[in-house]
């Protein structure tokens, strides 16, 4: 129907195409609330994301404050600009997603495998399908050949007593390992320059960071890289001759994924280059922020340091040092969110139907600070794993390393790397509390991990 002034026609196409418009946006404003799932009131074009999205709150944050909103809830729902989102606070629910019934919810749904950037492209964190089995098995292929000897650590550590930044110490120390396992006698300051780049948090990256958060597809679109972006001339000289080079080519790793194409610049010191970056921010990063809220806290409990430092060897573990290990990493899980997407309807027995392309978040760190999971969880106390009754009430409540066909593959050389290096530097340290220590050790987001947010500094005390 059509009116006889212009004008009149002109208003009612905008408020259809407005009508039309907001329909879109607010389509699946109700989804929670059909399927009786306390969830996050959703306002147009942001969802229920808009702290996130106006960063008022870090991703940790926004999950965190959504898991304690509900305490007797199972599940917690938000919409994600218009698309449903879901954390699942049951473990037993968790156990399905991540193990039990992975094949419905095998993808991160990140979609930066696609990427032109190659640390993206061939980085197993990102991959799905296909691509992610391939690159897992070369990856597993890779570890089961490495072997971090770790041997004269304390050359790096400090001769004598002083008040000491724990991080500055630590990245002498993990520079070393990382060079050792991965480059050789020759490889210069390759890992250290990368290390430096991937700690930085300018405002240039903190932006990326957010967008490859918020939007990951117009992340990719937009052809942004990461912060290591294509190798250097004397980068990719120092990899041709590295010791992981040699492991690739004994392998044949690359032929074996299919990464080297014939008509396309995809080389082996490309492929290098990815795992190298993947090996800093998925091995490295999580290392050193693990060992400096280890020291931080041994430092804080001196009755933890020396029952850690004396820890007696049964069954090939340091039983008691390996349980301070466990502690730490509960309370500062390397990462404090796992996400997958549900790739096909998903409705258990009993439990929620999740439907096609809903996102599903394991809010980790909550899980680990839920009393209903661990007593006094805010409290720092390996003994709770000695306990009867101590550590977890369910096993899928503890996911440092994540779970199931997924689960971290290089969680036993991290395990070893952390054990060593804090080994080491308890031989030769007792460590205390200084005028610039901190009262609390606050975590932050960066990337898709979690970092110590500011120096920390501790006495280093020598011992007789």
């Amino acid at each position: 129907m059509f009116f006889e002034s212009l004008l009149v026609n002109l208003a009612v196409l905008g408020i259809l195409i407005l009508a039309l418009i907001f329909d879109y946006i607010t389509k699946f404003f109700s989804y929670w609330y059909v399927r009786h799932v306390p969830y996050k009131t959703p306002v147009p074009f942001f969802g229920s994301d808009y702290h996130r999205v106006l960063g008022i709150r870090s991703t940790t944050e926004e999950v965190n404050a959504l898991y304690t909103k509900y305490p007797e809830s199972k599940y917690v729902g938000s919409i994600k600009s218009r698309i449903p989102d879901l954390i699942v606070k049951d473990p037993d629910t968790v156990k399905r997603i991540l193990s039990t019934d992975f094949a419905n919810f095998h993808s991160r749904g990140v979609c930066l495998d696609k990427s032109q950037d190659v640390c993206l492209r061939d980085n197993l964190f990102y991959a799905d399908g296909e691509k992610w089995s391939l690159l897992r098995t070369g990856y597993e292929s890779l570890l089961s050949i490495t072997h971090c000897e770790l041997e004269n650590l304390s050359d790096c550590l400090p001769g004598t007593s002083c008040d000491a930044n724990v991080q500055e110490i630590l990245s002498k120390v993990l520079d070393k390992v990382f060079e050792d396992l991965l480059l050789g006698a020759d490889g210069g300051s390759v890992v250290k320059d990368l290390r430096s780049i991937a700690q930085r948090r300018t405002f240039i990256q903190r932006f990326k960071t957010y967008l490859r958060n918020i939007s990951p597809s117009l992340y990719v679109m937009l052809g942004f890289a990461t912060f290591f972006g294509e190798p250097y001339l004397k980068t990719e000289n120092i990899l041709k001759k590295s010791v992981l080079m040699s492991k690739i080519r004994n392998l044949g790793t690359v032929y074996q994924l299919g990464i080297k194409e014939k008509n396309k610049k995809s080389t082996e010191v490309e492929f290098a280059f990815s795992i190298l970056a993947s090996f800093i921010t998925e091995g490295y990063l999580p290392c050193l922020n693990a060992l400096t809220a280890f020291l931080y806290e041994l430092a804080l409990n001196p009755k933890v340091q020396e029952k850690s430092r004396n820890s007696v060897s049964k069954n090939n573990r340091e039983e008691y040092l390996d349980f301070a290990i466990k502690e730490v990493l509960r309370m500062y899980p390397p990462y404090s969110i796992i996400s997958r997407l549900c790739t096909k309807t998903h409705h258990p027995e009993g439990g929620l139907l999740i439907d096609r392309n809903v996102t599903i978040n394991v809010p980790v760190e909550a899980l680990h600070r839920d009393e209903a999971n661990y007593v006094t969880a805010d409290v720092f106390n390996p003994d709770r794993f000695l306990e009867d009754g101590g550590a977890s009430k369910h096993c899928y409540s503890y996911l440092p390393f994540g779970a199931g066909p997924r689960k971290c593959i290089g969680e036993q050389l991290a395990l070893n790397i952390i054990k060593k290096v804090t080994k080491c530097i308890l031989n030769k340290y007792t460590l205390h509390p200084c005028a610039k220590t901190p009262s609390k050790l606050k975590m932050v987001d960066h990337n898709f991990g979690r970092v110590v947010d500011r120096d920390i500094w501790l006495r280093f005390e020598t011992r007789d």
